[in-house]
């Protein structure tokens, strides 16, 4: 009951929240895009509570629980990579162009109707994937509640759909730093403690009981997650971290390129151990509820969180999941809006006043969330990675591609994109429903054909209409923008950062090659040291890539500008704070 009350009064505090945020809300600019004055520290907590609570959590956490172990922590770990490598290639090129929506990129680049279709495909994804996110809401707060997640989900989604219509990324973006100090010590206070829990009997007791496949990264076989289901989700952390208007939304809004870029890494950095704290627990969960195994893997998590922390203290944790996968759909949801507004209503209807764009933007989310109510119901059925895993294979891989090679290529052109979208998504929709093709061959074969149709397809294109000098020159501007000032490669930041990136890559890549003679837990200490060491490279490359002349360029003007709220969510400090406390608690935890 008192961790019910304490789950309840959390979430009546967020939506409170949302609401009062809104106050900062002056302009449409505001609720889509925070005003861009977003520092690293809010840009990381806002990607921590979007991106964690949802995917990797809740569902690893079940994964790990149902035989994946410590394999699963390799979704998120070669997600934070490239989330470092695209903060470096990625997020500078297109903050640099203080666009609005990625798709805003490939009208400039290929055509409107290619940017129409991608937002609308994008526009029905991120509702799905809304849909996602509202499950694993209900799925943490069902143990609570005691009651079904199915029975509880028109609840907390409308919990949501209230919240995010209230300020938008505004809201969204300050309420998840507060979710993520919480995510932080619950996290470091819960492994712990199930760790020292009777049937686990320490660290030696967890290594000495287990089945040691659960303590192997790369396994094969039926197990999922086996080698090829890690290798998917690495591809498909392409397209999430480097291109994905959801993930990028808060890059956008950032008051800088080198505060958005940096913003990326410092999630990355925290996320990176923070997973570990969530998953090791549910390995402890084969042990604790041997005599009593639970029917569903997604549903550990915050079942530990109430039966093994301390009442009260497990009802907050609990609060913070639910509050962070709030903030996970709600940053989907904006997102959605944001698309729908400035690709569809502002573009094709000019002229209209802040406030009509800003009422559109809403109803477009209240719309979007009712989409995903209704997928939610699928996702009951195969579990909150898999259905995760089905949606992304088949949007992601073609947008990826096109985008890239908007950046990067100069010669690809609107015949070779829109090859390469029609073609991959209707790749991915024959493979998945006629061929009956599984999630991971898919995706490894649609970003091959997606390249493929590009370049071809470009080709053709050239040929049928070659591009005027004109266009050639608009084309060279567009890109030299996104290029921004010269890199840096030969200062001692970008060596030293790009050095220890590649030799921690290389690390990474021979621990995997040559597991079978890393003893164990070592290598579950080498794997994170790598792929810690590796993000931490890029933090330091990020000043060649971004040169002090960009620093404090292109700062955002918002209502919410000097604001207290801004000063103590926004302050480096404040995680220091967080990060000391909570480790004192695991040390004192363990061993009293």
């Amino acid at each position: 009951m008192i961790n019910a009350i304490v789950v309840f009064a959390y979430l009546i505090g967020t939506v409170l929240f949302g609401v009062y945020m809104g106050r900062y809300v002056k302009k449409d600019e505001d609720f889509f895009l925070a005003g861009r004055s977003l520092n690293q520290w809010i840009i990381a907590g806002t990607i921590m509570a979007a991106n964690v609570a949802a995917i990797y959590l809740v569902g690893p956490a079940g994964a790990a629980y149902g035989g994946g172990g410590i394999s699963v922590l390799l979704i998120a770990w070669t997600g934070n990579m490239i989330a470092a490598g695209s903060a470096l290639f990625f997020v500078p090129r297109l903050r640099r162009l203080r666009i609005t929506t990625v798709s805003e990129l490939l009208e400039t680049r290929y055509s409107v109707a290619l940017r129409l279709l991608v937002a609308c495909w994008w526009i029905l994804y991120y509702s799905l994937f809304a849909g996602n996110a509202m499950y694993t809401l209900a799925t943490v707060l069902a143990p609570v509640l005691k009651m079904e997640p199915t029975s509880i989900i028109m609840f907390v989604s409308g919990g949501v759909i209230l919240y995010c219509f209230s300020a938008g990324l505004m809201a969204t973006s300050y309420s998840a730093v507060i979710q993520s100090f919480i995510m932080i010590i619950g996290g470091l206070i819960l492994l712990p403690l199930c760790l020292k829990h009777p049937a686990v009997g320490g660290i030696s007791g967890l290594f000495a009981q287990v089945d040691p496949q659960v303590m192997t990264f790369w396994k094969t076989g039926e197990v999922w997650p086996s080698v090829q289901h890690i290798i998917m989700f690495a591809l498909l952390g392409l397209p999430y971290w480097c291109t994905s208007q959801y993930m990028l939304q808060c890059s956008f809004a950032g008051r800088s390129v080198r505060h958005a870029s940096r913003g990326l890494i410092i999630a990355s950095i925290i996320t990176g151990v923070l997973t570990l704290s969530y998953i090791i627990p549910g390995i402890c969960g084969q042990l604790i509820y041997a005599d009593n195994p639970l029917g569903a893997g997604d549903s550990i998590l915050p079942k530990l969180l109430v039966d093994v922390l301390p009442i009260g203290i497990g009802g907050l944790i609990v609060a913070g999941l639910v509050a962070a996968s709030n903030s996970t759909a709600s940053a989907l949801l904006t997102a959605l809006s944001t698309l729908a507004e400035n690709d569809l209503f502002r573009r094709f209807v000019p002229g209209k006043t802040p406030r009509q764009y800003l009422w559109f933007g809403r109803g477009a989310l209240v719309a979007g969330g009712l989409l995903g109510i209704l997928f939610s119901f699928y996702v009951d059925k195969v579990g909150i990675i898999r259905a995760n895993f089905d949606i992304m294979s088949v949007f992601e891989p073609p947008i990826f591609v096109i985008v890239a090679g908007a950046l990067f290529w100069r010669r690809s052109n609107s015949f070779g994109a829109t090859a390469a979208m029609v073609g991959g998504i209707g790749f991915g929709a024959l493979a998945a429903i006629v061929f009956k093709i599984p999630a991971e061959m898919r995706t490894f074969l649609s970003f091959p054909v997606c390249v493929a149709l590009l370049a071809v397809g470009s080709w053709v294109g050239a040929w049928l209409r070659p591009r005027s000098e004109a266009d050639g020159e608009k084309i060279d501007a567009l890109l030299a923008r996104t290029r921004g000032v010269e890199l840096q490669l030969g200062t001692r930041s970008g060596v030293v950062g790009l050095g220890l990136a590649l030799v921690s890559l290389v690390a990474f890549i021979l621990f995997a090659v040559f597991e079978e003679v890393l003893p164990r837990p070592g290598n579950l200490l080498a794997f994170m040291g790598s792929m810690l060491t590796f993000v931490i490279g890029c933090y330091i490359a990020v000043p060649a890539f971004m040169p002090d002349a960009e620093e404090g360029q292109e700062t955002g003007t918002s209502a919410i500008e000097g604001s207290r709220i801004q000063a103590v969510l926004g302050s480096g400090w404040a995680w220091l704070t967080v990060g000391v406390v909570a480790t004192v608690l695991v040390v004192v935890l363990y061993v009293c």
